[in-house]
């Protein structure tokens, strides 16, 4: 994790309505493949609105653990319900001290125009990549996996 450049300070992210907004950036992870993924000032409000909003204001401390799931994920998938090459969802098990229990979270990134900046957090309870079931697992196209993770561990 690292500050933004001069010339990164501010991106021009496209939203899911096709949109183009100009965002302040926080901080930039380079992430387990070596590519930068822009966190924003907008980005960690709506994760945190949203997760308020689910009544899981718990998990909002997690928000600080973005660069290490992004630089260390479990797995990665391209978004099953998004268009190809839209956006990767970053799962890992992390350690949820409010419930005593480690739980599967899923980091969504956008990657738009050239560029991938945070979109959204939340747990996936059903501790299984997002499509399933109705997806076919085969047809879920991983873009990492950690060594000696397996597949099955995700339902795939």
């Amino acid at each position: 994790m690292r500050q933004p450049l001069p010339s990164e300070e501010y991106v021009t992210i496209v939203d899911n309505k096709g949109r183009e907004k100009t965002q302040r950036v926080e901080y930039v992870v380079c992430d387990v493949r070596g590519e930068n993924v822009y966190v924003t000032a907008d980005g960690l409000t709506y994760a945190e609105d949203s997760l308020t909003a689910k009544g899981q204001h718990h998990l909002i401390e997690k928000l600080s653990e973005l660069a290490n799931i992004l630089e260390h994920p479990d797995i990665v998938i391209w978004d099953p319900a998004e268009a190809p090459g839209d956006g990767l969802i970053y799962y890992k098990q992390i350690y949820i001290a409010v419930i005593h229990r480690y739980k599967l979270v899923a980091t969504i990134v956008k990657a738009r125009r050239g560029i991938k900046f945070f979109y959204n957090f939340h747990v996936q309870d059903s501790g299984r990549v997002k499509g399933l079931p109705i997806v076919p697992p085969a047809e879920i196209k991983i873009w990492y996996i950690a060594p000696g993770v397996k597949r099955r561990e995700f339902g795939l």
